[in-house]
């Protein structure tokens, strides 16, 4: 590394960031009923058409 850029000590948190989670959030999900499941095709088929 250059002499004229220093590095940021590590183990360090750089003061004007927030501290990062170190893992995801656990996921969610929803279960759609036929009628949404039928409409969620139907724009899936629309966008994959180019439309």
């Amino acid at each position: 590394m250059p002499d004229h850029v220093s590095r940021w000590p590590e183990g360090h948190s750089l003061p004007a960031l927030p501290q990062q989670r170190q893992t995801g959030s656990r996921s969610e999900s929803v279960e759609l009923t036929r009628e949404e499941q039928d409409a969620f095709a139907e724009l899936i088929r629309r966008f994959g058409d180019g439309d």
